[in-house]
């Protein structure tokens, strides 16, 4: 937080699972884009969504493109309790290196808090193309479930909040295509 451009507020930037499942009440949400980052499935996911046998593909902002998704302003009561929950749940396996970010919104920009992937880490897979993430995604199980299921509830949060993102939704049909040709 002593890194903040702006300390007097707390924005989180959702990309993926925090869209649909932030885990707190927000002071506020607001849709969101980034013009230097975009989504992507760029880790391996050994654990959550995926396993040693059946792995899957995590998400995280790269650098570069743009990102569609939804900034929340942690409010100040319960703050160190949320930022604490936040910190475990997504900086625990190291995966990603928390970054200041700009996010443009309708009511002008916030800096929030992303999750950008970390590129020295061991699951690192980097940019894979879009049929090869399909079909990993498509065969991954973990302890929280499939990975298709995290695709799934991503394009629907994104339909929800009305945010454009055509590769997401290219990934979900492709998965969507994948699982019907292994049932």
């Amino acid at each position: 937080m002593a890194a903040s451009p702006d300390p007097s507020r707390l924005w989180v930037f959702g990309a993926g699972s925090l869209i649909w499942d932030p885990r707190f009440e927000p002071a506020e949400t607001r849709t969101a884009l980034l013009e230097e980052h975009r989504r992507a499935f760029c880790f391996w996911t050994v654990r959550a969504r995926g396993s040693f046998e059946r792995p899957g593909l995590g998400l995280a902002l790269e650098p570069g493109g743009t990102c569609a998704g939804v900034v929340f302003d942690v409010p100040q009561e319960g703050r160190e309790e949320i930022l604490d929950a936040l910190w475990r749940r997504e900086m625990s396996g190291g995966v990603y290196n928390p970054t200041w970010i700009s996010a443009q919104t309708d009511d002008g920009p916030v800096w929030a808090l992303g999750f950008v992937g970390n590129r020295s880490h061991r699951n690192y897979a980097g940019i894979l193309p879009l049929d090869q993430s399909a079909r990993i995604i498509a065969n991954a199980l973990g302890t929280m479930g499939t990975c298709h299921e995290y695709v799934a509830l991503l394009a629907q949060a994104l339909d929800d909040y009305g945010l454009d993102d055509p590769e997401t939704q290219e990934l979900h049909r492709l998965v969507q295509k994948y699982l019907a040709e292994l049932s």
